[in-house]
């Protein structure tokens, strides 16, 4: 078998190069023929691929400016395709290496040599399986570090892709550039899906593979809107489904939502996407929540960059989106993820300063469900769940003359997001103050009264000085100014005194033979108490005899006989002391 020398490759490359103004439209697509078959080429190495794919792509402008558009786009086509089939061989040896870097990981033993079997393929792998099997990563897996790409080729294999994905953009923008035929939208779907596929290359470093998604940004950019909206609805559940692994690939999506020709699309066909698996969100593990949470915002935040074509997609979705939440977090294993992509969407809208008006017609309708669901479910949570809900509480996206007829939803949430964390002081105070600024007090104040006494005691609390938050401290002494002395009607209220314990608890000793043990009388005494109290109850006498057993026993502090039968039943072996 004739085998040519890669430096003869590399030689003729040159040549053709510089060569390249003076050479005519045939022998630039002979020159393309021929190297397109270098890159197929097992028995090469994969830097002779990737000076193979320069070359060619090289040549992509002069064939633009020398043969007719027709030709060119049939060349360049071609092109395209070649470069794809190379791009999927290379993902099929990086998903079977992962695979079986799975399967040794699972499983503690496994018979036969993995290098010797890779040895026998005869197609793409005989690249690195032709490699020294000692001269390898160890990666995150030491112990099996036979069986991964070898060091000196995994940075061959990220060259290439990179040379690759350059050129298939190049490629399409001079396509663009001569009017061709809308291409095929098969190969525009195995361009993404190759693509993302070969993200694994970047596992080890996430930051290496900025610059060929750029590319791939850049190539998508190019192709026509309706090519690209049939790209990503087949292969929107592919692209989620591999950002759970990898979620820097998410920097494609963020990168096409801020450019206006794609924003429109992608937002349109990712929110179908998420809220189609929205009662999944409960049940989701946390990395998985963490993706589908950030595409959420992403969407979400587009509306800010171009609201004139994103407000109304959001706007379809959004009554949609708010009474969906409320009942899958009510019977979601994980609540919170719920929450926080409500948090998201409010931020968002409620960042808008006022100009979003589809979206708050949307959520006006919907008001006085949401504001009791979360007073609802603000009773029966606790912790992190309470904080957040309080916070969603306070910043409904409307404006305040919307919130006036339910504005009581508000005065519990209030009292408790001054009780909480920093940010959520923060917000409390800005929503007191700005119901001070815009309501008269004739409004206000019968609203107040219903938690006054929580409230002034909540804005006590931080009027401390410093090492405490002097700028909460600041804001809670201009809020009791701006009150005009209303807070002291707090003094004509019975005081909320709390009482505690100044002595040891009332103890009665009981002997189970062994010793004495001292058995508290607290807690029976207050249910013996409220039992005395209820007229129809037919235990008061006993609850009457228990008491009066329990004052013998405490003022004379002596032995003492037991308690009448009628309230307890004797016990053998029990004896009062």
């Amino acid at each position: 078998m004739f085998i040519v020398s890669p430096t003869a490759y590399a030689a003729a490359a040159d040549l053709v190069h510089y060569l390249r103004g003076d050479l005519s439209p045939q022998q630039l697509a002979h020159f393309i023929h021929v190297y397109s078959r270098v890159i197929h080429n097992p028995c090469l190495s994969s830097s002779v691929h990737t000076l193979a794919g320069k070359m060619m792509f090289n040549l992509i402008e002069t064939v633009v400016a020398k043969d007719t558009p027709g030709d060119a786009a049939k060349v360049l086509t071609t092109l395209m395709e070649t470069c794809v089939d190379r791009l999927e061989s290379l993902a099929a040896v990086l998903d079977e290496v992962q695979q079986r870097l799975e399967r040794r990981k699972n499983e503690e033993t496994e018979t036969g040599n993995f290098f010797m079997v890779e040895k026998a393929r005869p197609v793409a792998s005989a690249v690195y399986a032709a490699e020294d099997p000692d001269n390898v990563l160890s990666g995150d897996y030491p112990n099996y570090s036979f069986f991964i790409i070898p060091t000196k080729v995994m940075p061959e294999f990220r060259l290439l892709f990179r040379t690759f994905a350059h050129g298939l953009r190049v490629c399409l923008g001079a396509l663009k550039k001569i009017d061709a035929p809308v291409l095929d939208g098969s190969l525009m779907l195995r361009l993404f899906e190759t693509c993302i596929r070969c993200m694994s290359l970047y596992d080890a470093d996430p930051r290496e593979g900025s610059e060929p998604m750029e590319m791939l940004v850049g190539a998508l950019l190019e192709i026509n809107p309706h090519i690209f909206q049939e790209v990503w609805t087949l292969k929107v559940d592919f692209f989620f489904q591999t950002a759970q692994k990898r979620p820097h690939i998410l920097q494609i999506c963020q990168a096409l939502f801020s450019r206006e020709p794609t924003s429109a699309i992608l937002v349109s066909v990712i929110l179908r996407h998420l809220i189609q698996n929205l009662p999944q969100l409960g049940e989701y593990d946390d990395p998985t929540a963490v993706i589908t949470i950030r595409l959420f915002k992403m969407a979400f935040g587009t509306i800010a960059m171009f609201p004139q074509h994103n407000e109304p997609i959001l706007a379809s979705h959004l009554s949609q989106l708010i009474t969906e939440c409320f009942p899958l977090a009510a019977k979601a294993t994980k609540p919170t993820n719920y929450y926080h992509l409500l948090r998201g969407l409010f931020r968002a809208i409620g960042g808008g300063g006022g100009r979003f008006e589809l979206l708050y017609k949307e959520v006006l309708p919907l008001l006085p469900e949401m504001l009791e669901n979360l007073n609802k479910q603000l009773l029966v949570s606790d912790g992190y769940s309470r904080d957040m809900l309080v916070e969603l509480c306070l910043t409904v996206p409307l404006r305040l003359t919307h919130l006036l007829p339910h504005l009581s939803y508000l005065m519990k949430p209030l009292v408790l997001a001054l009780r909480g964390g920093p940010e959520l002081v923060a917000q409390g105070l800005r929503t007191l103050e700005l119901c001070i600024d815009n309501l008269t007090p004739d409004f206000l104040d019968p609203t107040l009264n219903t938690v006054l006494r929580e409230l002034m005691e909540a804005l006590q609390s931080h009027l401390k000085p410093l090492p405490a938050n002097h700028h909460n401290a600041h804001t809670t002494l201009r809020i009791l100014g701006k009150l005009g002395g209303r807070n002291r009607r707090l003094l004509e209220k019975d005081s909320d005194l709390k009482y505690h314990h100044v002595s040891d608890p009332a103890q009665v000793f009981v002997s189970f033979g062994a010793g004495a043990k001292g058995l508290d009388l607290g807690s029976v005494t207050s249910v013996a108490v409220k039992v005395l109290k209820r007229h129809t109850s037919p235990y008061r006498q006993q609850a009457f005899d228990f008491l009066q057993g329990t004052v013998a026993t405490l003022l004379n502090n002596v032995r003492v006989s037991p308690l009448p039968s009628s309230c307890l039943t004797p016990v053998a072996g029990l004896t009062w002391a």
